[in-house]
């Protein structure tokens, strides 16, 4: 049974993404060399719906790109893109002959791209976890699956299936060169929330 965050602390657990979030648009800024705004919309009122329920677009291809958490707490983080998104990201930091290629080396360097925007922006949230709970925390390789927009809740639902608590974060990045929404849904163990609620 999924145990669900109350309003408290799931503020604080928001707190922590979104502050993880913000060191993550640092880097962002470096690899676009242009200013980017982060504004957070929060959809984790798993305190209502025990999964977040993602909308069919369509039928349209979604990327969706996973961290495994290891260390003295277990989890997994995922990075939800749409096609259009993953197609202003490729647009913005890629050059336009890799972007037109469709060669196995440059899908190779697409998706390595995407992944390591995972690894940077997981990086940053698991670092705020780590210090504010004091626990040893890391991120695995990201891994990247491609699914229909149809697909995404079942992929979800059994990834969630071993863990306890879920976190749903949405966070809109604004900038000159970039602007997307993409959903971070981070699921962890049952210890997450008792280190949460001890600080509530």
């Amino acid at each position: 049974m999924l145990d669900k965050l109350n309003e408290n602390e799931l503020e604080i657990a928001s707190k922590l993404v979104f502050d993880g979030l913000s060191m993550a648009k640092k880097s962002m800024e470096q690899i676009l060399q242009s200013p980017i705004s982060i504004e957070k919309i929060d959809y984790s009122s798993s305190v209502d719906v025990p999964l977040p329920k993602f909308e069919d677009l369509d039928g349209q291809s979604v990327h969706v790109i996973k961290t495994k958490l290891i260390g003295e707490l277990k989890g997994t983080s995922h990075l939800i893109f749409r096609e259009d998104e993953v197609a202003k990201v490729f647009k913005a930091c890629l050059p336009a002959k890799l972007i037109d290629s469709d060669t196995p080396e440059s899908r190779m360097m697409k998706i390595g791209f995407l992944t390591e925007i995972d690894n940077m922006m997981a990086a940053a949230v698991i670092t705020e976890f780590s210090n504010f709970l004091g626990l040893e925390i890391y991120g695995h390789v990201p891994s990247l699956n491609v699914v229909k927009s149809t697909e995404v809740n079942s992929y979800l639902e059994k990834e969630a299936g071993e863990f306890d608590a879920i976190i749903r974060f949405k966070a809109i990045f604004h900038g000159v060169e970039l602007d997307i929404a993409p959903d971070f849904v981070w699921i962890f163990q049952e210890e997450f929330v008792d280190k949460i609620r001890d600080l509530v």
